[in-house]
Order: structure tokens, then C-alpha cells, then sequence
């Protein structure tokens, strides 16, 4: 009878006296002896190998029959149906596995592994670029295109990588997210930006965080901030003015402008704004200070002409603003007058905002400037011992700039011109004042007093529509700029003044002092360019 037709062998009706034996792999090839308890003595019959007939075209002749009669026993029935399913298995399988290494490259779905699109460091070269070979003085962003394949084209071989490798190249960029193609020098210039760079506050990581992330949308801004700034502070950090690797970021971040300029190369005006503010604070503190001005007023012009700006990108600009020294130490005569004018309006505000009829509708103005309150360790002048470790001191970004205390400045100016918008609704003052103690709170400035990242948290506004007003930042970098052309007594003066008035206390020299030190100290008075 055909395998194919089970009726003929009824396998419910085995012999109880017979026991189920596992099937070897050699039991395709052999035959099986009928043992039964009659002839169990006798001689045991001769094994006889089955002959496979020739393979025919009809699958109902390829068919191999097992004549079953009364001696048939139930282990070999079993074994017989046990050995049809194994062949039957084999040709299934042997049939729908590829037979070359190219079939199987058909067969198989292609599939995208990241790593796979980069050139991978194997032999440690420093030089030799992850994903792709650019020019020394052009900004390659990435462009990793995925080509589809045709069902009967056959793919390249696949590299051969080692899991170190692996890991090695996932630990640095696994989601593919930098915009521009980076050596192992690059990764640490990046590792200087996110883990190393510090002030003497202790380190910034609101503002590298941020900044890293908004430079990520183009090649520009991150080649100017990221790691052409990182590179000259490193060079600056060994006693160097200039190195091959400053020489190739800088470059390239120079190259870059100059093809936005032409229109060779598509950039947002945010991003644009930001690459040059990048330029314009290297150059401040390690190159040309007229050239960090040059950059910042076209930044400036760039981001005042139109609103709804990033607003990363407009406190950044703002920001570096604080850190530039005048070219001048000269206060012009309108200057002069502003700086008096600003703090006669801060001495009316206290003295409205002493009164027990404000006092009771804003009770938080009492309190948020004293000496327990947590704005005190920030705002007030000092001293201001370092928190970061000796061991990475190396990494502080300038130990000349005095950025705790321009920030300082900035941060009061910012608050008292903020109090003066808010002067006719207590609502309004109550909500920004309560704002303050929660973002100091928020980022434990009250316990880490750090003024660059105080006032940069003031300049991104987080707060509630009705209490922003893009125009307040522009106006304190106006007034700060005349303020650090002052001479270093009257800018403490200045400072303390402003921080009085905040605690509702009449300064100890007021500002009639002030006036008449500041007229008598500018014989000539020279413009700014």
C-alpha cells in the first residue's frame, strides 16, 4: 500500500507486548527484524538493505511502499511512518534553502545596521575618518542613503567587524544624530564641550547642554561652537596660539561662512546666528577682539531685524554679548546719563515697593532678596569660593574673565528693568518674583551659586506669556556694555546700588555719589565703534 494511505496500517492496534524504540539516525538506510516472543530463540533474521529506486519526474512514482501482513510487527510500522516524515522533512527543507551564497544574499532580506555605513577605526589611526573621507577646509554633512535591492541582484559581502569595535563605535554616536562626519580627535573635543569646560562656579551644563543640542540641527554652528572653540581651548590650555587642529576647525567654520555669504550653502538664520556668535566668543578670548565684534554685530543684525526667533539662539547671542570687553574704556556722555537715569528709577521703584499697601498684595517682595532667601548667595557680591576640584581646574574656560561678576550685573540689571515693566500689577510682579525662587530652587543654584547659568535661565523666559518681553535682554546687554566701561570702582558701586534697592534698603553711597564719581572720573569720552 502508498505511505500515503494510513488506513491500510491501523497504528492504534499495536502489540501491548511490544516496546516503542527511539529511531537512530542511521534507521533511514536499514531495515528492522520481526521479534516476536514465538521466535525469539530462533536465528534472527537477516537484515536487508532497502534499495532506493531512481527519482522520477511523477511524484506519485517517487512514492516507497511497505507491504504490511500478520508478522509485521507495530515497532516497525512505527519506525517505517517515522523514517517518511523524516525524508519528507529533508526535502521540504533541502528545497527551500538557497543553494549558493548568492541565493542566500537574494533570499534574505537586506537589513540596515549603522554601524555597517561607517568606516570603522580597526587600527586605531587617529587621523582616519569613521564614515567618510572630507576635505580639510569644507563642512560635509552627513548623507547616508540606503539603496534598494533588487530581488535577483546579488549585495556586497558583508564586513567582517569585531564586537570590540562594535561597542566601540556605538559609545560614540549610536543613533547617528551629529550632523557632520567626526574623527576620534573630534569626539574629544565634543567630550571637552559636554563633560569638561567649566567656569570657576563650577560647571555650566544648562547652557553646554542646550546650546549642544540646538547646534545639532546644521554643520555650521556645530563646527563653529563645538569644536572649533574646543580646539582653540585646548590649544590655549597647552601654551599654544595656534596648532594644525585649529587650523583645520577654524577653517572650515571660516570656509562655511563665507559659502552662506555667496549663497553656496542653505542655512537657517537661527543657525547662522548662532555660528557666528560661536566665532565671535572664540575670538574674544582667543584671537582678535575687533574680530569678535565684527561677528556679533552681524549675529545682531541677523536675529533683531526679525521676531520669533529661537530662543536658544537669541540667548546665546545675548549671552556672549555679557562676555565681551569694550574695545573702550570710555563711557560716551548719553551713556553716562542712561547708567544715572536707570538707577533713579530703580530708587523709585523700592520706594514704591516699600510701602504697606504693595507690601500686602505682594508679600513675596519683602522677602525674596534678604539674606535667607535664595537668591542672596547669587546675587550678592561675594566671596565665591570654587566648587570644581582641583584636579579639574585645568578645564576652567578663562581664569582672567571676570564672568561671575558681569553675569552678576547682568542678572540685576534684568531684574530690576523686569520689576520696572511689571510696576503697575502686583499680579504680575508676584508671579516673576515667585519665578525666580523656583528656577534657583529647581537647578540648586542656592546651593551651587553659579551667575552664568542664573542668568541665562533669565534670559530664555520660561515663564508665562504676559510676562515676556524679548526687548528687556536687549536693553541689558545696552547697559551692561556701558557698565563694564566703567572703572572697576564705580562698577562695584554700580553693582551694589542696584542689589540695595532689590532689598528694599537705601545703599550706604547712593547715588548721588555715584553721579558725581562717574562725571569726574571720564575726562574723554571716546564712542564705541
Amino acid at each position: 500500500m502508498s505511505v500515503g494511505t494510513p488506513p491500510l496500517v491501523n497504528l492504534a492496534h499495536s502489540d501491548p507486548n511490544s516496546v516503542p524504540q527511539d529511531i537512530s539516525p542511521g534507521s533511514e538506510q536499514q531495515g528492522f527484524a520481526t521479534a516476536t516472543p514465538q521466535n525469539a530463540g530462533q536465528n534472527p533474521v537477516r537484515v536487508k538493505r532497502r534499495r532506493h529506486l531512481p527519482a522520477s519526474e511523477d511524484p506519485s512514482k517517487n512514492q516507497v511502499f511497505y507491504f504490511v501482513d500478520s508478522n509485521s510487527s507495530s515497532r516497525e510500522k512505527r519506525a517505517h511512518v517515522m523514517r517518511h516524515h523524516v525524508q519528507e522533512k529533508r526535502k521540504q527543507l533541502k528545497h527551500a534553502r538557497p543553494r549558493s551564497d548568492s541565493d542566500k544574499r537574494v533570499h534574505r532580506p537586506l537589513r540596515y545596521l549603522s554601524w555597517q555605513q561607517k568606516k570603522l577605526l580597526l587600527n586605531g589611526d587617529d587621523s582616519e575618518v569613521i564614515e567618510y573621507k572630507r576635505s580639510e577646509d569644507e563642512i560635509t554633512p552627513k548623507d547616508v542613503s540606503i539603496m534598494p535591492v533588487e530581488p535577483n541582484s546579488s549585495a556586497p559581502a558583508s564586513y567582517s567587524v569585531s564586537p570590540v569595535t562594535l561597542l566601540d563605535a556605538s559609545g560614540k554616536d549610536p543613533f547617528d544624530s551629529l550632523p557632520v562626519t567626526c574623527t576620534r580627535e573630534d569626539f574629544i573635543l565634543m567630550d571637552c564641550w559636554t563633560n569638561r569646560l567649566t567656569y570657576w562656579s563650577g560647571e555650566p551644563r544648562l547652557i553646554k547642554d542646550q546650546v549642544f543640542r540646538a547646534v545639532l540641527n546644521h554643520p555650521l554652528p556645530f563646527q563653529s561652537i563645538v569644536l572649533a572653540y574646543c580646539s582653540r581651548w585646548r590649544a590655549h590650555a597647552y601654551g599654544l596660539k595656534w596648532n594644525p587642529e585649529v587650523e583645520q576647525h577654524v577653517g572650515r567654520a571660516t570656509k562655511g561662512l563665507e559659502q552662506v555669504m555667496k549663497g553656496g550653502m542653505k542655512i537657517d538664520t537661527d543657525s547662522l546666528a548662532m555660528a557666528l556668535t560661536g566665532m565671535a566668543i572664540q575670538e574674544e578670548r582667543f584671537g582678535s577682539k575687533q574680530h569678535a565684534r565684527g561677528y556679533v554685530d552681524q549675529a545682531v543684525q541677523i536675529l533683531r531685524s526679525r521676531s520669533g526667533s529661537n530662543r536658544v539662539a537669541e540667548a546665546l547671542l545675548h549671552y556672549v554679548q555679557f562676555m565681551l570687553m569694550p574695545l573702550h574704556p570710555a563711557v560716551p556722555e548719553d551713556g553716562q546719563q542712561w547708567l544715572v537715569t536707570f538707577l533713579r528709577g530703580a530708587e523709585e521703584l523700592m520706594l514704591e515697593h516699600s510701602s504697606d499697601a504693595y507690601l500686602s498684595s505682594v508679600p513675596q517682595r519683602r522677602s525674596t532678596f534678604q539674606m535667607d532667601s535664595p537668591l542672596f548667595p547669587l546675587l550678592s557680591s561675594g566671596p565665591r569660593p570654587s566648587h570644581v576640584p582641583l584636579q579639574s581646574r585645568i578645564y576652567i574656560i578663562t581664569k582672567t574673565a571676570p564672568t561671575q561678576e558681569l553675569t552678576r550685573t547682568a542678572a540685576l540689571i534684568y531684574i530690576t528693568a523686569a520689576l520696572w515693566d511689571f510696576q503697575g500689577s502686583p499680579s504680575k510682579t508676584g508671579r516673576f518674583l515667585d519665578h525666580l525662587r523656583a528656577i534657583v530652587k529647581n537647578h540648586e543654584l542656592d546651593r551651587f551659586p553659579a551667575c552664568e547659568s542664573f542668568v541665562w535661565l533669565l534670559l530664555l523666559e520660561g515663564y508665562e506669556a504676559d510676562l515676556q518681553e524679548p526687548e528687556r535682554s536687549w536693553s541689558t546687554s545696552e547697559l551692561l556694555k556701558l557698565y563694564k566701561q566703567l572703572q572697576p570702582e564705580l562698577q562695584f558701586l554700580f553693582s551694589e546700588i542696584l542689589f540695595s534697592l532689590l532689598m528694599l534698603t537705601p545703599p550706604i553711597r547712593g547715588i548721588d555719589v555715584f553721579e558725581r564719581e562717574l562725571y569726574s572720573s571720564m575726562p574723554e569720552v571716546q564712542e564705541e565703534p
